[in-house]
């Protein structure tokens, strides 16, 4: 039997691999040309492709969302990267795979496939014929990237003339910026497999800000970790200030450009005026990433940012309101008022404070009201990962949204027990709780209780304060984040499991409502089981 292969590349070469798939008995079909790396994820999942064909394309930070949907969507296919470096070569790589035999013919109908017009060149340290030209290159970079890392950690003036000398340096002997790219959710857990291809795309990744940064007045980029990349900058030589900035944020803007994948924070020091305060200005990086939790927007952190969108605290005030809002809770909690105010308190208030003690003290003063109001009623489990590493992960409207989600939840169970007179409501929520597995919609509702459309939508609005449609997609989710949290189950499962038969929208929905992908909840919350 064939495996399946989706396809991704430029017209010809696609029509090319497509064509000699077809006309040629082999061990691999082409099943499938995807028009993107997200219709690659689409296709891969309608087909259960056994292999991703794919072309690098730039930017390259587009490869690097592409490796994280494919490990949120919980597939795993055997890669093979190609990147067309000129008119007549070709250099491309692949995913490990035990069964030698099985990656020998997948090689050769690649190469084979793309005819005798390209001359392909394996990118993998082993291979016989190029491995000692592919590890020289590599051990060259390691030593320049280890000299580099050096400087960050600390050097005297001497030492930085030395490495400068010794590997080429493109670093001036004075003035500089330390920019920083910072993948925060994506693990290679694969990375055993997926090394090569790792190595080449981040090659690429490279290469794309290097050309940036020396299209200015030079630098130089490398990677500190896997997940993160450094880029030291030289100043800019100019007599006037403002021509100065004007240079910098043009660099930046473009260095934005491609290093804007959607799980990389960016950071930017201050000016630095000697080698030997490198050190200062990398350690600075960990005071600044603190403020990811209320800046989660922002293209570019910098101490400049923060500075200028810090407000004071009025506690008095925030007093005020949280006296309100614990009223609310105690008296009313139906009260539309509600939402209003705790948006404005996390939002308005906290978000701008850049305080991670007015966040717990608002908190906690919520949390604390709800539980003494309706202990045993209040599902706080969902709200318990507040950890400072918990929540850099997280944002400020995220847990925002996790709260009201809470006393969504909550209003319905008292709508339930308490508050809803009417019967047609109260047989909505138990048909929804019993069949939320099902593909239930307002029509089936509505048919199985014997009522109009608009009347049941009608008169569930009134009584909840939402939607069916609503109700049904904050239960499902809740469902999903209990069997995530209390089982290994595969994401597919869940998904299934709780009325999602499309993985995709099951994660898009996810994702929407706890502002994580099905994958990143299951690994913050495994992490936080540990601790």
């Amino acid at each position: 039997m064939s495996s399946s292969i989706i396809l991704y590349a430029e017209t010809d070469i696609a029509k090319r691999v497509r064509d000699f798939s077809d006309t040629n008995e082999s061990d691999f079909k082409v099943v499938a040309i995807a028009a993107s790396y997200d219709d690659c994820i689409e296709k891969a999942l309608d087909c259960s492709a056994d292999i991703i064909l794919f072309q690098m394309t730039h930017p390259v930070y587009k490869i690097q969302n592409f490796f994280y949907e494919l490990e949120t969507y919980d597939i795993s296919p055997t890669l093979i990267i190609f990147n067309i470096v000129t008119d007549n070569e070709c250099v491309y790589s692949m995913t490990s795979h035990q069964n030698t035999l099985y990656m020998e013919r997948l090689k050769r109908f690649f190469t084979r496939s793309l005819g005798p017009e390209f001359r392909c060149h394996f990118n993998y340290i082993g291979e016989e014929q190029e491995s000692n030209l592919i590890m020289e290159s590599r051990i060259k970079k390691l030593e320049k990237t280890e000299y580099l890392n050096d400087i960050l950690r600390g050097v005297t003036y001497r030492e930085f003339l030395y490495y400068k000398k010794k590997v080429g340096l493109k670093l001036n002997h004075s003035g500089y910026y330390v920019y920083l790219w910072n993948l925060t959710d994506i693990e290679y857990s694969d990375h055993d497999l997926n090394k090569n291809i790792y190595y080449f795309v981040g090659e690429e990744f490279l290469k794309e800000c290097q050309e940036i940064v020396d299209m200015y007045k030079g630098g130089e980029a490398f990677f500190i970790s896997p997940l993160r990349v450094c880029i030291i900058i030289n100043d800019f030589d100019s007599n006037s200030e403002a021509k100065k900035q004007q240079t910098l944020q043009e660099m930046i803007n473009k260095l934005n450009n491609v290093t804007n994948c959607k799980t990389a924070f960016n950071y930017m020091s201050g000016y630095i005026k000697n080698i030997e305060d490198i050190r200062d200005a990398y350690e600075s990086f960990d005071r600044l990433k603190i403020y990811n939790f209320f800046c989660r927007d922002a293209r570019l952190l910098t101490q400049q940012y923060i500075n200028s969108i810090r407000k004071e605290v009025n506690y008095h005030y925030i007093d005020d309101i949280l006296r309100e809002i614990r009223e609310i809770i105690n008296y009313d909690i139906f009260d539309p008022k509600l939402n209003e105010l705790v948006k404005k308190l996390f939002l308005d208030i906290i978000k701008p404070s850049l305080s991670y003690n007015l966040y717990y003290y608002c908190y906690t003063a919520l949390i604390s009201t709800l539980m003494d109001k309706y202990n045993g009623q209040y599902n706080k489990k969902a709200m318990d990962n507040n950890s400072p590493t918990q929540l850099y992960y997280s944002s400020i409207e995220q847990k925002y949204h996790e709260f009201m989600e809470s006393v969504h939840l909550l209003k319905a169970l008292l709508s339930i027990k308490n508050t809803i007179k009417n019967t047609i409501v109260l047989k909505t929520i138990e048909f929804i709780h019993e069949n939320y597995s099902e593909d239930i919609t307002v029509n089936l509702i509505a048919s199985e209780l014997n009522v109009s459309n608009s009347y049941l939508s009608q008169v569930f609005k009134k009584e909840l304060g939402v939607t069916i449609i609503h109700y049904i997609i904050t239960y499902r989710i809740q469902k999903a984040k209990e069997l995530i949290s209390s089982s290994d189950e595969l994401i597919s499962n869940v998904a299934s499991k709780v009325g999602y038969f499309d993985v995709k929208h099951f994660s898009k929905t996810f994702k929407k409502i706890t502002g994580h992908t099905p994958m990143q909840y299951k690994k913050q919350n495994q992490k936080a089981g540990y601790v």
